[in-house]
């Protein structure tokens, strides 16, 4: 005991003198943050003084290895000082069509009341004051609070309205700020969000990234956690962005998941639906002759429908359609499948997306949290395709992807 006593001696000396390095803010409620409050100051070093040299697996381990130590009370005092924001967009409904009202769900990730009374909500960065919330709008710790259009940030006459706003079903920005609130200063917060259907909602999804997607979910969970995102009903099931013969033999895999028949045209926009990606790939499917799959049916987009039929084992009932323009990128990109959405005042069209994808070859750590591309490099020019494991599971996350034998046109592997 008196060994561990002379330790975190020193090491009470060590804290002091790194002080100096503190930071002030930071976007989230910052590493350190031991006790939850989303600030680092003492609370949290009266727990990490209480799990020194102890457990392992306790929150005081800030650098995830086998010991509470030194190393991990320079982390904290790196830390020290610096206040995150405790709230998040966690979900919004900008297409209600006036069945209900718009609005929009935050959440407490602290362990602490958050006093919401002066944060502004803004579609406008130009004018963030929009909206400025109430005093003594209380979020409590770990829950969410709601925001309905029409009692509060688009009802004119309600308290703290400046300009009645409603979000856009074509999609647009979310702004959020704290302004100089006392307790939780220069939050900051802003999230973007596309086109969607009547009375679907975006909302975060974590990913084993540890990053969020804020996307299309399942259904609207107004007050309560989010559901899953939305899968289907037709997705991305296999890429390959890089053969190992003839680089032209590129393809992309669909498959409707859905129970019944999908056809790749809107009635009512008279439009078809399209593939896209960030380089040139713009790709829409028949308009004379709207396209149907089937239940379960898989259908490839290529750049050269030969080519990929010469190369690989395409039963010859899949048909294989072919885009004329750009090329997968083979270091990773973001390619889409995308549906009509609605037409602005302008008369410009805004696209839905079905399902998405950011695929990487696997050497891009830097792009990571942890420094490590999760993506398998088995599918850069050595043989294999991405293949997606569950086809029901959403789509964007490396977890749900490996690199395995080509399957163009049939279930995979």
């Amino acid at each position: 005991m008196e060994l561990k006593d002379r330790i975190v001696r020193v090491s009470l000396v060590l804290f002091v003198l790194v002080l100096a390095l503190a930071g002030v803010l930071c976007a989230k409620c910052p590493v350190g943050d031991l006790n939850r409050d989303c600030r680092v100051d003492g609370l949290d070093f009266a727990v990490f003084a209480n799990q020194w040299m102890g457990d392992p697996n306790g929150t005081a381990n800030l650098n995830e290895d086998a010991f509470v130590d030194a190393r991990d009370l320079a982390i904290l005092a790196d830390r020290w000082g610096r206040i995150g924001c405790p709230v998040i967009i966690n979900e919004l409904l900008a297409h209600s069509h006036d069945i209900a009202p718009d609005w929009i769900e935050l959440y407490n990730l602290s362990s602490v009341s958050v006093d919401l009374g002066g944060w502004m909500f803004s579609d406008d960065e130009n004018e963030p004051n929009k909206y400025v919330v109430p005093a003594g709008t209380i979020v409590e710790p770990n829950d969410y609070i709601v925001f309905y259009e029409n009692e509060t940030f688009g009802n004119p006459d309600a308290p703290g309205v400046n300009s009645p706003f409603r979000m856009s079903e074509n999609g647009e920005v979310l702004y959020l700020r704290s302004d100089d609130d006392a307790q939780f200063p220069d939050c900051d917060l802003e999230e973007a969000f596309g086109a969607s259907v009547t009375n679907a909602s975006f909302g975060r999804h974590l990913k084993s990234t540890g990053t969020t997607n804020f996307v299309i979910m399942s259904e609207p969970t107004p007050g309560e956690r989010n559901a899953y995102p939305l899968v289907g009903p037709v997705v991305i099931n296999e890429i390959m962005y890089r053969p190992a013969g003839d680089g032209d033999a590129e393809y992309v895999e669909l498959l409707n998941i859905s129970g019944g028949p999908v056809t790749l045209y809107d009635f009512d926009a008279f439009e078809p639906w399209r593939f896209v990606d960030e380089t040139g790939i713009d790709f829409s499917f028949p308009a004379n002759d709207p396209m149907t799959l089937q239940a379960g049916e898989h259908i490839l987009l290529a750049r050269d429908a030969s080519l990929v039929r010469r190369w690989f084992s395409v039963p010859t009932s899949v048909r294989v359609l072919e885009w004329n323009s750009g090329k997968l990128s083979n270091s990773g990109e973001k390619i889409r499948l995308i549906m009509p959405g609605d037409v602005d005042e302008a008369g410009t069209r805004y696209w839905i997306e079905v399902d998405r994808l950011n695929y990487s070859d696997g050497s891009h750590g830097e792009e990571f949290n942890d420094g490590i591309d999760p993506w398998p490099r088995g599918a850069d020019g050595l043989g294999l395709s991405l293949n997606r494991l569950s086809p029901l599971r959403y789509g964007n996350d490396p977890n749900n992807w490996q690199a395995t034998i080509a399957t163009p046109g049939q279930a995979n592997d």
